[in-house]
This record gives structure tokens, sequence and C-alpha cells, in this order.
């Protein structure tokens, strides 16, 4: 899982070429990030996304981009069932080699970078090509609802931009009013990548808490006690017993849900006495940890029965 399943170390060869770009009409705006500020002039109309979460956040406004990465499709072979159909036209970027080239081709006047990409040099050389706007914290994972905040403001779609946070805080908070005895209720989220080991989530500020968070649900104590690196615990398959969340988050790789199942000590686990183990796949365990205006109502969809179980 690391700091999120399935993201791409990518790196970029090369400077580019610097391009004037964007609507010269239009007042400048101008946005702070954790690079730093970029300024953008005028509305964009050639935005490249790189990541799933800039480029949810674009397609959530109805923007599509000219070109994109989408890590959760690079991980998972496969389009993300959350996606609107309506990247036939933009461009797919898989290659790291050749990014830099790629989008310097383009000559877009907006570029979008995840964190996990946007490192300052990646960042530094962007910029150079157009305006470039990085994660907006320094936190690894972006909180969604700045994300849309802030490309409704640059694109000039703040109805749109408030009308989508409320649509998917609506649905949080429908979950909430259900089920009540969700508060304080724990979770555990969880990756088994080999059989020697599972990562598992450790920080209650992590992005990939957030949601959690709102349904009044926390990570169990005894999880958050131990030492971890970005808030992500290297836990030995023989210590499936510390996992005594109410609800379950079994992350698992292709064929490797049954080998989950038959971790030791596996069966006794609190979660799955009660029937609250959800199992997640590369692309369902992506919309957990990096979570966006079009992945949440998806994921939610996905745990509500076990949600449901667990505030009884």
């Amino acid at each position: 899982m690391a700091a999120m399943a399935g993201a791409l170390a990518l790196g970029i060869a090369g400077c580019g070429a610097s391009t004037d770009g964007g609507d010269s009409g239009g007042e400048a705006i101008t946005i702070t990030h954790a690079r730093g500020e970029t300024t953008i002039q005028g509305t964009p109309k050639k935005v490249v996304t790189l990541g799933n979460q800039w480029l949810d956040t674009a397609l959530a406004l109805d923007t599509v981009p000219v070109a994109y990465i989408d890590n959760a499709a690079i991980a998972s072979t496969s389009v993300p069932p959350w996606q609107p159909d309506k990247l036939g036209s933009s461009k797919a970027i898989t290659s790291s080699a050749t990014l830099s080239e790629e989008v310097a081709a383009l000559e877009p006047d907006l570029i979008l970078a995840d964190p996990f990409i946007a490192d300052q040099k990646t960042y530094d050389t962007l910029s150079r090509i157009a305006p470039t706007v990085p994660g907006l914290t320094k936190d690894m994972v972006s909180k969604w609802q700045d994300q849309v905040t802030t490309l409704g403001k640059i694109l000039g779609k703040q109805d749109a931009a408030n009308k989508v946070i409320a649509g998917v805080d609506s649905k949080i908070a429908g979950i909430v009013a259900a089920n009540p005895g969700l508060k304080g209720k724990t979770f555990a989220s969880t990756w088994l990548g080999s059989m020697s080991q599972l990562m598992v989530l450790t920080d209650p500020n992590d992005g990939s808490s957030r949601v959690f968070a709102q349904l009044g649900m926390t990570i169990p104590q005894n999880l958050m006690d131990q030492p971890s690196v970005q808030g992500r615990l290297a836990l030995s398959t023989e210590r499936v017993d510390q996992l005594t969340a109410d609800l379950l988050l079994a992350g698992a790789g292709p064929g490797m849900d049954e080998k989950y199942r038959q971790l030791p000590g596996y069966a006794d686990l609190p979660a799955v006495r009660k029937n609250t183990v959800v199992f997640l796949n590369t692309l369902d365990i992506t919309a957990v940890n990096q979570p966006t205006a079009l992945s949440v109502p998806y994921i939610l969809d996905k745990l509500t029965p076990a949600l449901v179980a667990v505030a009884k």
C-alpha cells in the first residue's frame, strides 16, 4: 500500500519547452500550495492532470484534460468504475521517460500534479512548461474538498465546485444519520502484498482517514501506538490479531483474497466474527487511499452494508 496503493513514483526527464499559454483575458489568480505560489492568468483552456486525484477533480467539474496520468488505472490495468467516460479524446501518459516532452508538446496553459509526482524538482520542471499547481499542502494525500474548491476558483466554476462538495458531504451525512451507532467505532485499512507482511494505516490524520472521521470512526488505539513510516505500519502476518477494528478493509492483490482468509488468527478477528470485513481490490484501495469527489461516493456504496452491520 505504501503511501498509496498503485501510486507511481514518476520521475521527469528533460526540461521541456516554455509556453505562454492560457487565456490572456481575465484577472490573474494566485494559488498558494506546497511548493509556493502559482499565478494563473485568465481561464485555462488546455489542462493536463498528472495523478488520479487532480484527474478526478477535473472530471467532477466537467473539465476534460488534454492529457493525464491515471495511476489508479495504470496500477490495476483497468478503468476506475467511478470515472465518467469522457477521456476518449485525451492523451493517456504512461511513460515517465518522456513525460515532460509529451506535456510540453501539448502546450497546456495549466498543469495539475498530485503530490506523489510533484516533488520540488518535478514541480520546477513542469513550471517551465506552464503554470503548475501541485499538492495544496505537504500532505502526501490532498484533501479532495480543497482540490475541488481550488480548481473551481481557477476555472471560474465556484458554484459547480460548491455543488460537488455538497453532494458528497450530503451522502456521508445520510449514512451518519441512518447509522448513529457508527460514532466511536473503529476501522482498519490494510493491504496484503505478500504472505509475510500486511501494510496497515495508523495515522488518523492521513488523507485516507478523513472520510471515516466524517463517519465518526477512528483507528484502533493499539495500531496508532505502534511505530510507523508515513502513517503505515508493516505488520507481520503472524500478528494479524492486532487488527482489532470493528470494520476491516482487507485490501489484497489479484489472487490474494483467499490467502488473506488463511492467515493464522484471521478467523478470530472481531470484524470476521461480526461479518464486517470488506475485501478490496487495487482500484478499491486506491479509492480509499486517494479519495476524490468521484471515488468517495463509489467506495461508500461498496462499504455501506458493512457500515450498517458495524453500527448495530
